[in-house]
């Protein structure tokens, strides 16, 4: 009681220093106030930023990227970019379920002096992303003219040694010195897509990043925190939420709050949760108009209060998602923890013992309805691009096979079946070559319309994959983690990993006017069972008089493999 009167009065005392604009011309008073609510019972730090860019022309994010591909991307765009505001909102707990919410928007520039002379700063700026943020309402002539100015500690280190010892270096790396006091507080990180992240470790840690080293990189979060906490990874973690754009999302986990506060069912109960708003953030932010969205303080507030809805939603599943980071168009999810330890880039989002991915090639003319009967066939999908599909059948080894004959039989419009893992070498193996239709075709032609589309072959999961989170393990029954491959909907993104599975030719068989008819990749699951299995299946689908040839050739790949 004596803390929480303790923390009341602190509160009090500090309502009055909120002022949130920061520019060079103030930036000592603002740096003041954040730093001494750092230090008053701060629980987490919400983040968010407005960039000059965020791609990178003619690499745009795709199903076939590795997560290690994903991460060396991510830190080119950073290391290519830079910062236009950095938005930190503070927030600590005042009371049982009352939160208090300071929010800072800070105009970013990069600092230029003499001490620099030969290493000028540069960076790019891409034309849409300038207008969307003038769209937006982003004054250009405040950022460049009073933008707060910084570098990274590693060009502290190297150019201003001198200005150390006089005192002069304050001025000179000015936003520096919030990043220092943030990471020195060592509070968990509250991030609504990972890319805000990488930007600030390129803005104030070193340039380049560690990108060929996951490892490297991990290291380095964890020497600015001790835990992230992504609300674009925690949306498919959830699987309850079907838009993924920051206010929008915002929007549905209010009001799944709200429902589930007015519930009577003892089950779905949730902790009262009420905001605080401290000075200059109350007068600007008090109403969450959509004009405000994109205003990088702005952001971190609704990223701060989306992240409090959805723990008090599910307590559980939003601490077993800590440090998993979320990758757009993607069956992969980036584990902290896990790059810490093994170095491994990417962790799949679905226990590949109990799921089987299949992509299937739309016919542009025919494929209209393909979702809607995979759907109604009880899968789950997610658009990959206007003439894929990414479709997870809850099922392995031999009753994969039999369920993919039945999707199959019920989906039309399909040119061809393939495993994932397949799909993806296919492009890989295209992009390497210069050749996409050639390979695209040549893999289309071994899985003809109207087949059975075989899955994968398992791949032994690793620990962090057995857990019950969905993020690790099997996506929840309506939405997978990173969680946008939902059965009847479309989401906007997935992320996991899709562990590496060998491939197994598949079976051709003549069928006289309906063309051949292939199952490749069969499930084994490492048993002669399933293979057995997926035999019989020939078998019993087709009982040509030449089965047993298929089946020798079957098993001899079987075993050469």
């Amino acid at each position: 009681c004596a803390a929480s009167r303790g923390a009341r009065g602190a509160w009090t005392g500090l309502r009055a220093l909120a002022p949130m604009e920061g520019r060079a011309s103030n930036f000592k008073k603002v740096l003041a106030d954040f730093e001494s609510r750092l230090r008053n019972g701060a629980e987490f730090v919400a983040i968010d930023t407005e960039l000059t860019g965020v791609d990178i022309s003619g690499e745009p994010d795709t199903f076939e990227e590795s997560a290690q591909m994903r991460l060396e991307k991510n830190c080119r765009i950073a290391e290519r970019y830079t910062l236009i505001q950095v938005g930190f909102t503070i927030v600590s707990q005042v009371t049982d379920g009352v939160f208090s919410c300071a929010s800072y928007n800070l105009f970013a520039f990069p600092y230029m002096g003499p001490e620099l002379l030969g290493y000028e700063p540069g960076f790019f700026c891409q034309a849409s992303a300038l207008q969307f943020n003038a769209q937006h309402h982003v004054d250009f002539n405040k950022w460049i003219k009073e933008g707060i100015p910084y570098m990274n500690r590693e060009d502290e280190r190297r150019h201003l040694k001198g200005a150390q010892e006089n005192g002069s270096a304050e001025k000179k790396t000015g936003l520096l010195l919030f990043w220092k006091a943030l990471c020195a507080a060592r509070l968990p990180f509250v991030v609504h897509c990972p890319l805000d992240l990488f930007f600030l470790l390129a803005a104030f840690e070193r340039r380049p990043l560690p990108r060929k080293d996951p490892r490297a990189l991990a290291q380095m979060i964890r020497h600015c925190t001790p835990k992230v906490f992504d609300t674009a990874h925690l949306h498919g973690a959830l699987g309850q939420f079907k838009r993924l754009a920051l206010l929008k999302f915002f929007e549905d986990a209010k009001a799944r709050y709200d429902e589930l506060k007015e519930s009577t069912n003892d089950l779905h109960h949730v902790p009262a949760i009420e905001f605080r708003l401290e000075g200059e953030t109350a007068s600007r932010y008090s109403k969450q108009h959509e004009e405000m969205a994109h205003e990088a303080g702005f952001d971190s507030l609704l990223t701060a209060q989306l992240f409090l809805y959805l723990r008090a939603i599910a307590p559980t599943v939003v601490k077993e998602n800590a440090n998993r980071l979320f990758l757009y168009r993607s069956v992969e999810f980036v584990d902290l923890d896990r790059i810490a330890q093994s170095g491994q880039a990417g962790t799949s989002m679905f226990d590949l013992t109990r799921v089987t991915l299949l992509v299937a090639v739309l016919d542009e003319r025919e494929g209209n309805n393909a979702a809607s009967l995979a759907a109604a066939s009880g899968a789950s999908y997610k658009w990959m691009d206007a003439t894929h599909m990414l479709v997870v059948l809850r099922a392995s080894g031999g009753a994969a096979v039999r369920k993919a004959a039945e999707l199959a039989a019920k989906v039309h419009g399909v040119q061809a079946w393939m495993g994932f893992d397949e799909w993806r070498c296919a492009q890989a193996a295209s992009l390497t070559n210069g050749h996409a239709s050639t390979a695209l075709a040549r893999s289309a032609e071994r899985h003809t319309n109207g087949s059975a589309p075989s899955p994968p072959t398992e791949a032994e999961p690793d620990e962090e994959d057995r857990q019950s989170s969905p993020g690790s393990a099997v996506p929840s029954e309506d939405a997978a983690s990173g969680g946008h491959v939902a059965a009847g909907t479309h989401g906007e993104g997935d992320d996991g990993a899709c562990l590496s599975s060998r491939s197994m030719s598949g079976l051709d068989d003549d069928d006289d006017d309906r063309g051949s008819w292939t199952l490749a990749h069969m499930v084994l699951a490492g048993a002669a069972s399933a293979a057995c299995t997926a035999l019989v299946a020939v078998i019993l689908m087709h009982g040509r008089s030449h089965f047993a040839a298929l089946g020798a050739r079957f098993f001899r790949r079987w075993r050469s493999r």
